[in-house]
């Protein structure tokens, strides 16, 4: 499916035999430097949890994020000194081989071999795949049997019943709890309700369950991830915890396979979790999430650059099916990206154009710079992960005629045709929502109030992140398969606390009044939040609905007091999960 090339002499002295070996043995020792430094992350990640540091839970996932870049320039340059100068594809061909052998039979193998791949594409600046010097795996599914061999604990019910479960499934979580009694009766009682909900009269006392030997942490939140167990019947099980200044509480008990799906999903940073078999751990845990795809679940857990290994090879098994080819995604056209999409799955992939139309006033290097820094930052569950592609090559009869006549004319520095190749040369990859114009044009009164309200509600969260959206339009927001909206254009994005909040001043003239353009001065930072509903929700029903939630968001002093609480460094506090779904909520 994809032709490839390289740079680099092909020719020169044959290193010695002995080297490619020694290189190999060397990735493999940073290989594993890098693969311990993630385990570390996750158990400082643990500590962080307790002792309520969110400053340095950030500081940790950002040098997580980086951590992997280095390792491979790290191993790049041990290659080099072992293999001499000049040096050959045929060397790192070699090396390839005894890297093989080496990591034959590893638990983390297959991260191994996405390590050397990416050292061997940045060496050579591969464009496609360079099978000497890559691993090169066609995609198959992955055999949920081997969760079997995931690393899991039992916890019984026993002599005990529910009571006796919700113990055992507490001592497994993050730490020692504020009210372990208190905590202990809620998980009990969620427990019986999620039981009887999914089995009415039918069901008996639950056997237990079978949880992952490791808690999951991303900033303020920990979970217990496993299966409730009732005979041969089981339930997904999600046991959410929250590190508050009273100490260590749980908070929810997730029991559906979509709740489960958000924790996990590609609007939130990804999770810590100390794995030491990360393909068991995955297929684990697609037989409580099984709409999730593999890659997905790789980059949730942190193991992101192997995610997208498994996205590309999933990309390519579908483009090889019969009368499959990209199509232009739906949605307004955007004058910063071109986005296509292949319709049999939920991912688009978008270019930066090589000419920004007015009114934008930015370039492509700024665009890569806000798309590198959601990359670095919490999303807080409302900003569509995106991942970067360089260098992929694709069959033109993957292609429309229309469509690759578009790209090739809105980004020729990006998009060009060697032969019967497409290469695109730096392409980001998203999960694929629906533009929320055109969702609340075709859903039910009910579902579209609710939209326009989680709307409002995701720029109040980014906000509390220090993010200003910039671009509020209803078309650069999106909803989920869960009906979360996402926001997913990034070439406006700015901190919050750089940002100037200001109501428009009152005309002093009647030539004021009637001016078609500003009157009075307009900083490069000024925003004038009552202005902003004019461009955000044509006037009518729905405009209605927003503006009874969310009438503060056109009021300068709520956006200038959440700025001061982001300039202190108040990290936002948001759930994966209802609030109804907390435990205690409606208690008195």
């Amino acid at each position: 499916m994809t032709t490839s090339s390289h740079s680099g002499s092909a020719g020169g002295t044959r290193a010695p035999g002995d080297a490619p070996h020694r290189a190999a043995r060397a990735v493999v020792e940073v290989f594993d430097r890098y693969h311990a430094g993630v385990r570390e992350t996750a158990r400082r990640a643990a500590r962080h949890f307790a002792e309520r540091d969110w400053v340095a839970a950030r500081a940790d996932s950002a040098d997580r994020l980086t951590l992997y870049g280095a390792k491979v320039n790290e191993a790049i340059a041990s290659v080099d000194a072992l293999l001499g100068e000049p040096v050959t594809i045929e060397g790192w061909a070699a090396t390839r081989e005894a890297f093989a052998a080496e990591v034959e039979g590893r638990a983390d193998r297959e991260i191994a071999e996405t390590f050397f791949s990416s050292a061997s594409r940045l060496r050579f600046t591969t464009i496609g795949v360079h099978p000497e010097i890559e691993f090169q795996r066609t995609w198959a599914p992955l055999d949920d049997a081997e969760g079997d061999d995931a690393a899991t604990r039992w916890c019984a019910a026993g002599e005990g019943g529910v009571d006796g479960l919700a113990a055992a499934l507490l001592a497994v979580g993050p730490g020692p709890l504020a009210n372990e009694p208190r905590d202990r009766g809620r998980v009990a009682r969620a427990l019986t309700t999620a039981a009887r909900a999914a089995w009415g009269d039918d069901q008996r006392q639950l056997d237990g369950a079978e949880v992952l030997d490791t808690v999951f942490y991303r900033n303020r939140e920990a979970y217990v991830v496993g299966c409730l167990r009732c005979g041969e019947r089981s339930l997904p099980l999600v046991l959410a915890f929250r590190s508050h200044p009273t100490g260590i509480a749980a908070d929810a008990v997730l029991t559906t396979a979509d709740e489960a799906s958000i924790v996990f999903g590609f609007a939130w940073s990804y999770l810590h979790a100390d794995v030491r078999r990360p393909r068991a751990t995955v297929a684990f845990l697609r037989r409580i999430m099984p709409l999730k795809r593999v890659d997905e679940l790789y980059t949730a857990i942190g193991y992101n650059k192997h995610g997208k290994t498994e996205l590309y090879r999933v990309l390519m098994h579908e483009l090889a099916q019969p009368d499959t080819h990209f199509e232009e995604a739906e949605g307004t056209k955007g004058l910063v990206m071109a986005v296509f999409t292949l319709p049999s799955l939920n991912v688009v992939l978008k270019v930066i154009k090589d000419r920004i139309a007015a009114p934008k006033n930015t370039t492509r290097t700024e665009v890569e710079r806000q798309y590198r820094r959601v990359f670095l930052n919490d999303r807080v569950g409302r900003l569509a992960d995106a991942q970067l592609f360089k260098g992929l090559a694709f069959p033109i009869s993957c292609f429309s005629d229309d469509l690759l006549a578009e790209l090739a004319f809105v980004a020729p520095s990006v998009v060009r045709l060697e032969g019967d190749t497409v290469v695109v040369n730096h392409v980001y990859t998203e999960r694929r929502v629906r533009p929320l114009n055109l969702y609340l044009e075709e859903v039910s009164a009910a579902e579209a109030a609710a939209a326009i309200v989680d709307y409002g509600n995701a720029i109040r969260e980014l906000a509390a992140s220090n993010i200003f959206p910039g671009d509020l339009l209803l078309k650069n927001f999106g909803v989920s398969r869960h009906g979360r909206v996402i926001f997913y254009d990034y070439d406006e994005l700015a901190t919050l606390a750089d940002c100037e909040f200001r109501w428009l001043p009152t005309p002093q003239t009647v030539e004021d009044e009637l001016s078609a353009e500003p009157w009075f001065s307009v900083g490069e930072h000024d925003v004038f939040p009552e202005e902003l509903i004019k461009f955000m929700i044509p006037a009518g029903r729905l405009r209605d609905v927003f503006l009874e939630q969310h009438r503060d968001l056109l009021d300068p002093a709520w956006w200038r007091a959440t700025q001061e609480r982001a300039r202190a460094g108040e990290a936002p506090d948001t759930f994966p999960y209802a609030q109804s779904r907390r435990l205690g909520f409606g208690e008195g």
